[in-house]
């Protein structure tokens, strides 16, 4: 990774998570990146230049504009194996930018819906199927990021006979906190450099302060300082999530523990969420979507703008890894109704309501008019 992305950038990462969980009640969603929203936002942060405006969205950033347009850059330049990232944006084809829009945002010409749903899933690897907003004809100017994870585990986690899964390795502790207290800690271990960290803290806690311990934790694990089997000074008891027994158990001979051995067993849960959000009111949107306004020609936005920013998230936890992408769309639309105009044509309706055939025949190269397909359709 390059020198402009380091702890520093990570931290605004960090804080900007909690921002936005706390400004748009996030807390309890079933599965957000704040990140993908980050990136798009730092990809065109210069674009910003009215000061006022550039400031806003600088303290959400948690860095200078520059700064974390140089961030993201380099985080594309420089991928992470087990991490899929991309920007993508779309003026509408009638219109010329005043400027090109700063950043690493390849900007092309608006398509229709079909081919911003395969962007999404392209660059989802499948898992976001349909771009999050829709292609119309008042939209003038729309940016999108993806991100993408999928480690999986060093070892298909075993499952109990109440269905949840037995992770007996990788990252077990129980944690002291400021913000809630002791925390119990999971994290399967994989080879693909990304850690999954399953964090429980005591039931009544209202989530933002176990998101506030969940902080606690990444730190702790990113100082090195978290290790497995790590607990709160002093003899472990039983706690809000977790029991401690001790008693005699018979093992095969090769592998058991050493005499007096602490063994940790996790039971997770296997899950899967999709969500929508409503980020339009997100810290940094609205500055960030008058900047890029600048670049389009005044007649444009004659009517004034339509400004909205929405998130598409899915993610899946079972015994044998993890799978997460998000789609972050910004889309400036004109705030009036389309102009239309008039013609004359001729229209054929060819209508197929009784059994037919369908043949697909491939085009180009080696295959050029090679039938791969027949049907006969019955409607």
């Amino acid at each position: 990774m390059t020198a402009v992305v380091d702890g520093r950038t990570a931290a605004a990462l960090r804080d900007h998570a909690a921002g936005l969980r706390e400004r748009l009640g996030l807390a309890e969603a079933p599965i957000l990146s704040a990140t993908g929203l980050w990136l798009l936002l730092g990809a065109v942060a210069e674009a910003v230049e009215e000061p006022a405006d550039r400031a806003a969205l600088e303290a959400v950033l948690g860095v200078p504009a520059g700064d974390a347009t140089a961030a993201v850059t380099a985080l594309l330049a420089d991928p992470h194996p087990a991490v899929g990232a991309a920007l993508g944006g779309w003026v509408r084809p009638d219109l010329s930018l005043l400027r090109p829009v700063p950043g690493p945002v390849p900007v092309g010409p608006l398509p229709g819906q079909p081919a911003l749903d395969a962007w999404a899933r392209e660059h989802t690897r499948g898992l976001i199927r349909a771009f999050p907003l829709r292609a119309d004809p008042r939209m003038l100017l729309l940016l999108a990021s993806a991100l993408v994870t999928e480690p999986r585990w060093r070892e298909r986690l075993a499952t109990d006979r109440d269905g949840r899964l037995l992770l007996e390795d990788g990252l077990q502790a129980v944690v002291a906190t400021e913000a809630a207290g002791p925390v119990g800690v999971a994290g399967p271990p994989t080879d693909d450099g990304i850690d999954v960290l399953s964090v429980i803290a005591a039931p009544d806690l209202p989530a933002a302060d176990v998101w506030r311990a969940v902080d606690e934790v990444v730190s702790r694990r990113l100082g090195g300082t978290l290790a497995p089997g790590s607990r709160p000074s002093g003899p472990l008891g039983d706690g809000h999530a977790w029991r401690v027994t001790e008693g005699v158990e018979s093992f095969v001979a090769w592998q058991a523990p050493e005499e007096g051995a602490e063994l940790w067993t996790s039971r997770l849960p296997a899950w899967h969420a999709e969500a929508r959000h409503e980020l339009t009111a997100a810290p940094g949107v609205a500055e960030a979507g008058r900047g890029l306004a600048g670049l389009l020609p005044p007649e444009a936005l004659a009517d004034g703008l339509d400004l909205r920013c929405v998130q598409a998230a899915t993610a899946t936890y079972d015994a044998d890894g993890f799978r997460a992408a998000a789609v972050t769309a910004l889309g400036i639309r004109a705030a009036g109704m389309p102009s239309y105009v008039d013609r004359r044509v001729r229209r054929v309706v060819l209508t197929f309501d009784r059994p037919h055939a369908l043949v697909a025949v491939a085009r180009g190269g080696a295959w050029e008019g090679m039938p791969l397909f027949h049907a006969w359709v019955r409607p």
